[in-house]
């Protein structure tokens, strides 16, 4: 995503002069970003929204009226026409805050990256900021995956939401998930998934329906019975574009249903982030790699395009683990873990800067 200098100059210059008035901009945006997603919302229950108080929003609420960008109801707040048409304009103008692309730059470089994208906010606090992190992801997948024969996608809620905000389009690109199954949740597994992506684009998709967690010997075993099964692993693994999700390491061993010896072994191994059934460290050191089937972090170099997408302040730090390990492709996320990350690659948390490379 291209940034013009101009917008950006601006950008900062108004935070230099004004930054008072920066602060109001960005409590209007976000209130009209939360009335867009939930009208008609009341004035109680944006101040719950927004973390601001029924006073400052009545106050913002008015303005916004006046100037024509929202309407008030028996029912609540909704948008007016104009509002919804300059909405779009207001997000491109955040996504260019001069903050972000500072951040942006640093992060690309400090992790060898070809882009990263932030938005604004913090998915831990506000459900909206993780829309809009999937929304821009979406934008990028919909463009790869015209451009591939084959694609590969991981399990979570954040692919989930990824899948449901892709366009419907004619790529006819086929889709797999990057590995087996996990969880009890049908919905959030990267079969599942990968079927919704390739329904969108009008393309296929093939599954594996293999256990995360399944024994070597087990393995070689089901490859041997079913042809199929073989097949798709194998085009899984010469897929030439692969959109993942990151997760914390304690969190993820909990769902992949690992004993309690092995969690512990890997909290003594200092395992902080997971992704495509890789546990690593947060200098990027590989701790543990299932790649008996499907894409690992290990080998994830070969393939052409790679989106990962991840958001949260809680999430910073298995983020860094993950990046530091991969080390290549695009990287969608919010401001929430981007300023975690930044401050860590600046020294400015508060700890010991022991993760530079």
């Amino acid at each position: 995503m291209l940034l013009r200098e101009d917008k950006m100059d601006t950008v900062y210059m108004l935070e230099k002069i004004v930054p008072d008035v920066m602060g109001i901009i960005r409590e209007r945006y976000m209130l009209l970003r939360y009335i867009s997603e939930s009208e008609p919302i009341g004035r109680r229950a944006l101040a719950t929204m927004s973390g601001l108080s029924e006073r400052v929003v009545r106050a913002h609420v008015d303005v916004l009226r006046r100037s024509g960008m929202v309407h008030c109801t028996a029912r609540g707040i909704m948008m007016e026409v104009q509002g919804k048409r300059i909405l779009p304009d207001i997000v491109n103008y955040f996504l260019q805050d001069y903050r972000l692309v500072e951040m942006r730059q640093a992060i690309c470089q400090y992790f060898g990256l070809k882009e990263v994208i932030i938005v604004p906010g913090d998915s831990d606090i506000n459900p909206l900021v993780k829309e809009e992190m999937a929304r821009q992801a979406a934008i990028l997948v919909s463009d790869i995956l015209g451009k591939v024969k084959c694609a590969v996608v991981s399990g979570g809620s954040t692919m989930a939401l990824v899948a449901d905000c892709l366009p419907f389009s004619r790529s006819h690109t086929m889709i797999l998930p990057a590995r087996g199954s996990m969880g009890n949740i049908v919905e959030l597994q990267a079969n599942t998934i990968a079927a919704g992506i390739a329904k969108k684009i009008q393309g296929s998709y093939r599954m594996i329906h293999l256990p995360e967690e399944i024994s070597e010997a087990a393995l070689q075993l089901m490859l041997k019975e079913d042809v199929q099964l073989q097949q798709n692993v194998t085009l899984a693994q010469s897929a030439q574009a692969v959109i993942f999700g990151i997760g914390r390491a304690d969190l993820m061993a909990k769902k992949r249903g690992l004993s309690q010896e092995r969690q512990q072994w890997l909290q003594q191994q200092r395992a902080c982030g997971e992704a495509l059934g890789t546990y690593c460290t947060q200098t990027g050191r590989i701790i543990v790699a299932n790649n008996k089937f499907g894409v690992s972090l290990l080998n994830i170099k070969k393939h052409a395009y790679i989106i990962a997408v991840a958001g949260g302040t809680q999430k910073s730090a298995a983020i860094m683990a993950v990046l530091s390990a991969c080390r290549t492709g695009i990287f969608v996320t919010d401001e929430g873990a981007a300023m975690q990350i930044w401050k860590v690659m600046s020294g400015k948390d508060g700890k010991d800067d022991k993760n530079r490379h």
